[in-house]
């Protein structure tokens, strides 16, 4: 009786040990030690939580975020609210010196397939391995704490559970094996560790991670390091910005928004017979309507009404629509980075409305707009745990952007303003979207949540934000502030990914998969184009691929390929196409680089696409009939009739 006394104390004791040792689980995890978020994204960031749709939640520390170099931490509160990682994320590790020799480069991403490809991605509901590439971090010259990144080549499956291993990771310098970490090695072979956070996970890795491997023939004594990850579910991504749609619109009067005329000034140009200026009320929903805001959340964590407030707008109405007495199409558009609704009033904009009878209009994109520029700088100098000002008041400018659709298609359709000799320049059974740059990128999101607009062309887009960013010259002023506030290379390459898992509710990310194909509850399917320009300085062509990829577009022949790259993951077709395309145009800049930097941006092509006429015409025959076309006999390089100047592309977007 005395021994199985002092065997249930015993068992007890254990139980209450095991209990405190799982409640205080460090905010580091051991198998990767030189940064405490090293491996990432990772479950060992995550609690258990049956009221979540993935069952999880993250579960990260104030410890956990890189620290500056004055010793400011970020506040996790935030970042704990969502149920997994990133849909398309940077897989970070770090392997010291590692030889990029047998790692699948952008270049060729079906490598990642292979059986003895030393980088894996393994779904494990499919059981198959995750297309992807691999890249050491470039943008630092420490060239001895480099973050070793994986990306896959498309968005990953919402909800899902993800294996990350490797093996034969060479040393550049010693040509020999890189060895794991004392940590991993206890977990890999099944030792003695006195660290909590070896013990408690052993099980799952001997039950969930090691034998997954096993079944693809990877074996156990061949990891250098592994680990799992669960990307966070589609309602934790795009729940709030689908219930601010549906409760914000539902306020709208029937005939579109309340809206003012500020301004009408005729013949402001050859090419525009009427410019209109004014205000539309919109619900608003974060905690004031100007900048450096956050969204008001319920318990249920959706945005709560707060009011009405106004935003602007411009209505151009071209010459030809006037002269001929006839109605013709509404062309929404959206502004490139920090830009304003005034970009509608550019050149080559005017030329396309004037030419096919488009009324353009624009607002701007609350968010990511000028007015937004002192508030991003300030809580980059000094508060990141701030960051959420940027997806937050960028839900809030998707939703203006769908009130603009209403206000377009409602009662302003047959405002005097826009009537000429009783006819209404504006017919409101006809609206598409076009965008360029950030209205490329953002307009994938506005379009993949719009319950009006079918039809779409995203000028040089991409996703996600995190994968653009370094590649970006746009993002060099920012990133200087970041390399001034954190010295160490890997705590930057975090950050950004800190930024992004937040960014993730309005960036393309969040829901390119729902673009064109499964589209999202009360959104109907889109007819989209995303054409991108090799040599653009601004958003990498990768970005571009990524999104193509993710939202299932097709790719027509002879699509143009840096530095002879292999074209992964798209269906090729010389057919029409009605569900998504993306096109590539070379115009003679030189080879980007191949590392997560920026090119020149003096040989920018990031303004030629729009400027194209082969680009212009495929829009307006999808617009028209519906039908994606390709009108690039070959390869669309740079056309001669009439010719594309790059030296005045990347003059400006005027």
């Amino acid at each position: 009786f005395v021994m199985r006394l002092s065997a249930v104390c015993l068992c007890i004791i254990l139980g209450v040990v095991s209990a405190q040792i799982a409640t205080t689980l460090g905010p580091c995890d051991p198998i990767s030690p030189i940064k405490c978020m090293l491996p990432f994204p990772n479950d060992f960031f995550t609690i258990d939580d049956d009221s979540t749709v993935t069952g999880k939640r993250l579960r990260l520390t104030n410890e956990t975020f890189p620290l500056s170099d004055a010793g400011e931490s970020i506040n996790a509160t935030e970042w704990n609210m969502l149920d997994g990682f990133s849909p398309l994320p940077v897989i970070t590790s770090y392997f010291g010196d590692v030889s990029l020799d047998n790692i699948p480069p952008h270049k060729d991403i079906a490598r990642s397939l292979v059986s003895n490809c030393p980088t894996i991605i393994l779904d494990t509901v499919t059981m198959e391995r995750v297309a992807h590439w691999g890249e050491l971090d470039e943008t630092t010259k420490a060239t001895t704490e480099r973050a070793f990144m994986m990306w896959p080549a498309q968005r990953l499956v919402s909800g899902r559970r993800y294996i990350v291993a490797m093996r034969n990771m060479i040393s550049e310098s010693s040509g020999l094996p890189v060895e794991p970490s004392a940590a991993f090695l206890a977990l890999r072979d099944n030792t003695t560790s006195s660290d909590p956070s070896i013990y408690l996970r052993r099980n799952h890795f001997n039950e969930d991670i090691f034998p997954l491997l096993g079944e693809i023939g990877v074996s156990r004594d061949s990891l250098q390091l592994a680990w799992d990850f669960t990307v966070g579910s589609t309602e934790s991504i795009t729940g709030r910005l689908l219930h601010m749609r549906d409760d914000g619109l539902a306020r709208l009067p029937s005939n579109g928004p309340v809206y003012y005329i500020d301004l009408i000034e005729d013949g402001p140009s050859d090419l525009i017979a009427r410019r209109i200026r004014g205000t539309f009320e919109t619900p608003y929903y974060t905690e004031h309507p100007g900048p450096n805001t956050h969204l008001v959340l319920d318990d249920d964590g959706l945005p709560v009404f707060q009011g009405w407030t106004n935003s602007t707008f411009i209505v151009n109405i071209p010459v030809s629509l006037v002269a001929q007495g006839q109605s013709g199409r509404i062309l929404q558009y959206g502004h490139g980075l920090f830009g304003s609704e005034t970009e509608i009033n550019g050149s080559y904009l005017q030329e396309i409305a004037n030419d096919y009878g488009y009324v353009t209009c624009a607002t701007n994109w609350w968010g990511m707009d000028q007015f937004d520029v002192p508030a991003v700088t300030t809580m980059m100098l000094k508060n990141l745990t701030n960051c959420g000002i940027i997806p937050d008041r960028s839900q809030q400018g998707m939703l203006n952007f769908m009130v603009l659709s209403r206000m377009m298609t409602g009662s302003f359709a047959s405002d005097p303003a826009v009537t000429f000799n009783g006819i209404s320049a504006i017919d409101p059974t006809k609206i598409s979207y076009n965008g360029n740059s950030q209205g490329g990128i953002y307009g994938c999101t506005f379009m993949s949540v719009s319950p009006d607009i079918l039809q779409g062309v995203l000028g040089v887009p991409g996703g996600p934000y995190a994968l653009m960013l370094p590649r970006s010259v746009d993002f060099d002023p920012y990133f200087a502030i970041l390399k001034a506030r954190y010295s160490n290379s890997i705590d930057r390459i975090h950050l950004i990914t800190i930024i992004q898992m937040l960014w993730d509710r309005a960036d393309p990310v969040g829901y390119f998969a729902y673009t064109a194909n499964d589209p999202l509850p009360n959104t109907p399917s889109k007819q989209i184009i995303m054409q991108y320009s090799l040599g653009d300085s601004q958003v990498t062509w990768l970005s571009a691929l990524a999104m193509g990829r993710s939202m299932g577009a097709y790719m027509f022949p002879d699509n143009v390929r840096e530095d002879n790259e292999i074209l992964y993951g798209f269906e090729v077709t010389s057919s029409d196409v009605t569900t998504a395309v993306i096109q590539g145009y070379d115009y003679g800049a030189p080879l980007v680089p191949q590392t997560n930097t920026p090119p020149e941006k003096d040989t920018d092509t990031h303004a030629c696409t729009r400027r194209d006429p082969r680009g212009v015409e495929q829009m307006n025959t999808l617009f028209t009939t519906g039908v994606i076309k390709n009108y690039c006999d070959g390869p669309c390089l740079t056309p001669t009739d009439p010719p594309i100047d790059r030296d005045e592309c990347h003059q400006g977007y005027y």
